[in-house]
């Protein structure tokens, strides 16, 4: 070995041992807030195209707790679910409430289904289909719509599937709230 190596392997294991520390590391706090299985999954990394042709990446939404609403453009009780979701957006202005259309070629009727029912959230569809029925980016995805409550530090809190009523959703955000208290 050359002493003109010697600095360079040092910095080479220090950036190794540095790396290792940093992913040992984790707040406690992050698993408080998150379902068993959400703890062990990814944090939620999506892009979706929006309705109206812009990009929105959700892992930009971090520090801020979102609601995914996944539905489908064709189904009754996804379209249902628009009753409950219209007050419920504007009484929970601290939720980010997001709709993720699930199904084959969902880009191109998004924009269809948001002008038709104008929703008052953004809507998007993962390009690329990763976001249909089955298992998906964002977990199972048995039936629509599902909504998915992700905190702020991008993990899973909750999920729940069906016609869900305001009530029903004022009570699936309430472990958000149930910290400040």
């Amino acid at each position: 070995m050359t002493k003109s190596s010697l600095p360079k392997r040092a910095l080479c294991m220090l950036s190794i041992l540095l790396v290792l520390v940093l992913s040992c590391a984790r707040d406690s706090s992050s698993t408080v807030e998150t379902t068993p299985d959400a703890a062990k999954g990814a944090r939620l990394n999506l892009g979706l195209r929006l309705s109206d042709g812009r990009w929105l990446e959700l892992a930009d939404l971090r520090g801020t707790p979102v609601l995914l609403f996944v539905f489908a453009t064709f189904d009754a009780v996804s379209q249902a679910s628009l009753k409950s979701l219209r007050p419920f957006v504007p009484q929970h202005p601290e939720v980010i409430v997001v709709g993720i259309a699930a199904q084959p070629r969902a880009v191109q009727l998004v924009e269809a289904w948001a002008y038709a029912l104008d929703p008052p959230f953004v809507v998007g569809a993962d390009p690329y289909g990763r976001v249909e029925n089955g298992e998906t980016m964002l977990g199972k995805i048995e039936t629509v719509p599902t909504f998915i409550l992700y905190g702020a530090n991008g993990y899973e809190i909750d999920r729940t599937t069906g016609l869900v009523s305001e009530g029903d959703l004022a009570r699936l955000v309430d472990p958000l709230f149930q910290k400040a208290r």
